[in-house]
């Protein structure tokens, strides 16, 4: 193991970069256990972990890599990842249900905030990418949710639901996040678009404290009828 005044996160990321294009599985695996156990998670998944999906997809729009990194990137982030997820329990836990809206497939950055939020002691429940409003609402009310995150790069995913998650920040906090959050004139009430930052997003989610009601609230003709495939 490596000390934590030993271990530079700039080097840590190149080291990942260099073993993603030689689709070096075992490489990634270790250089990321030891940068999630010494510097934790925090660190790791913003100095190492965000930067390396942005150079890959960078390469892979310039040609330099192809389709095969991007996806053996995303299944090796998220076995590291897993890893790492123990059970979260006492009275002190909190849930969080994260989700993307339909149509929107790229989870992979919604799940490394729910590994930071786990970090804080969160329950996280993912429902992962195209998820109906009727599915967040359903887990956010049966698992008495104290935060729900939704997370998504088009400005269309928040529009077409905002009657939605108003009545679903009537019963439990919610936090919408990405591209297409920021993009909203303004969010519906109840609802905050979290900080780009995402060691300070995950600070705003963490000061939610007592334990939500969940989603009783109908949601409306709108959600119920969302297709599961875009």
């Amino acid at each position: 193991m490596t000390s934590d005044s030993d271990l530079d996160l700039g080097e840590t990321r190149a080291d990942v970069m260099a073993a993603t294009r030689e689709l070096d599985g075992s490489a990634v695996r270790d250089l990321l256990l030891d940068a999630l156990l010494v510097r934790g998670v925090d660190a790791t998944v913003t100095q190492v972990i965000m930067p390396v999906l942005k150079e890959v997809g960078d390469d892979w729009e310039a040609g330099r890599l192809g389709v095969v990194h991007e996806h053996f990137v995303s299944s090796a982030f998220r076995g590291v990842l897993g890893e790492l997820r123990l059970p979260v329990q006492g009275g002190q836990a909190r849930t969080v249900v994260l989700a993307c809206p339909p149509r929107e497939l790229h989870d992979l950055p919604l799940e490394l905030f729910g590994a930071m939020l786990h970090a804080r002691w969160w329950r996280v429940v993912s429902l992962g990418a195209n998820s109906p409003m009727a599915a967040t609402a359903e887990a956010t009310r049966f698992l008495g949710a104290d935060a729900v995150v939704l997370a998504g790069v088009r400005r269309t995913a928040f529009e077409a639901r905002l009657p939605s998650l108003a009545r679903l920040a009537r019963t439990t906090p919610v936090f919408i996040a990405g591209q297409g959050a920021r993009a909203l004139a303004a969010p519906p009430p109840g609802v905050t678009v979290l900080p780009d930052d995402l060691v300070e997003a995950a600070m705003v989610v963490d000061a939610v404290r007592g334990r939500g009601t969940g989603g009783d609230a109908d949601l409306g003709d709108e959600d119920a009828a969302e297709p599961v495939v875009g």
